[in-house]
């Protein structure tokens, strides 16, 4: 047997074996990981996070890995797709012709591809997904998104989460894209803004009822809220939900939410910790709401759309984000980067060419679209 595929089988076993614990004993450190933007080099990029989780699992063993959103192009094919067919294509430039049916074979396979070659790579690893803008491209619906990710958007504990809350009276609707789950204290909270860059009455009124819910419960300590776009005012707000008033509008109201979620003049012991993260982005970077507009309302946010899609900028970086949650609720957060030498390394037709594009051409200048001038919510906070 290889001795490259010896390795990786056997740190697939030690991170499945982790995962299998479950999250630490009461009382202790526990761990997740969360990363965004697949598309493009994901078939190289994802394999290799997973490998690095596993690698580092017997220090620190995540209890998911946190996907949020978009797998593949869908308005046109992968280079990681397209190099497996043409190992010399070009695709940077893209001007080599395909095939007739070459873009209706990779729609049918797109997702497909995502799971076997993306999603697999982490093996016994519970990996949770939320929906991108990419994913309702090429003309796809929510509702087929939903329908294709099924499994993961029903698993445990989202099933269970939406069972305890209807005996609540907050209904949530099974296989959603926003959903939430309530894990050793901290409420993880996925939110679908992917088609039209805005939050719906009905998720916020959702929310409304997660958030209070939280509040009333002592042993909720942290709520960890995660979106593809992010929220208005960040430092990446020329692609964000500033694109539209709609989306402002909603995303402030949202972004209140979460700031007096906080319950920052009670005392201590009723305080919430509050994170939120965002892909989409194309790179990685902290304190993205620390900005003029939310001067004295900030919230910790980080943007880590580094998951294989186009960096923007001048460095190509990808990686994912490895979460510490420490008993008393607080946080650590790390950048966990990916190399060109990072194992597996690309093997088969084209695995050269995609290795080099994806570490070295893989990158855009950021040029962003202009945001919304003044909404009827306010041009400012």
């Amino acid at each position: 047997m290889d001795r490259r595929i010896a390795v990786f089988l056997a740190l697939a076993v030690l991170a499945a074996s982790a995962s299998a614990q479950g999250p630490a004993p009461e009382g202790e450190r526990w761990y997740f990981a969360i990363s965004g933007d697949s598309r493009d080099c994901g078939d190289l990029i994802m394999p290799k996070i997973a490998q690095d989780i596993a690698a580092n699992a017997a220090a620190t063993p995540v209890a998911f890995f946190w996907h949020l959103g978009d797998f593949r192009r869908l308005y046109d094919i992968d280079c990681d797709m397209l190099t497996r067919k043409y190992p010399s294509y070009d695709c940077r430039e893209r001007k080599q012709p395909l095939g007739v049916d070459d873009m209706n074979e990779y729609l049918d396979s797109a997702w497909g591809d995502f799971v076997d070659r993306q999603i697999a790579s982490f093996g016994q690893t519970k990996v949770f997904l939320g929906i991108g803008n990419h994913e309702l491209v090429a003309g796809r619906t929510r509702l087929e998104f939903a329908r294709a990710f099924q499994k993961w958007l029903t698993q445990e504990p989202l099933h269970g989460q939406r069972r305890a809350d209807a005996k609540r009276g907050l209904s949530s609707t099974e296989g959603d894209t926003s959903y939430h789950f309530v894990l050793r204290g901290v409420d993880f909270i996925f939110l679908d803004n992917a088609d039209d860059r805005a939050f719906t009455a009905e998720q916020i009124g959702w929310l409304s009822g997660v958030l209070a819910a939280d509040a009333e419960d002592p042993l909720v300590r942290t709520i960890i809220v995660s979106v593809h776009e992010p929220l208005p005012y960040s430092t990446g707000r020329m692609h964000a939900m500033d694109v539209s008033c709609q989306g402002r509008c909603s995303g402030q109201q949202v972004y209140d939410m979460l700031f007096r979620a906080q319950n920052l003049s009670a005392p201590p012991e009723k305080q919430k910790r509050v994170l939120v993260f965002a892909s989409h982005l194309h790179y990685f970077e902290e304190n993205i709401y620390d900005t003029p507009e939310h001067l004295g309302q900030v919230l910790p946010g980080l943007a880590v759309g580094t998951g294989g899609a186009e960096q923007k900028g001048s460095t190509i970086r990808y990686g994912y984000v490895l979460v510490e949650v420490r008993p008393d609720g607080s946080l650590g957060t790390q950048f966990k980067e990916v190399t060109r030498d990072s194992p597996p390394l690309a093997s088969g037709p084209g695995a050269d060419t995609l290795t080099e594009f994806c570490f070295s051409l893989n990158k855009s200048p950021i040029t962003w679209r202009q945001s919304a001038g003044a909404c009827p919510c306010g041009s400012a906070r």
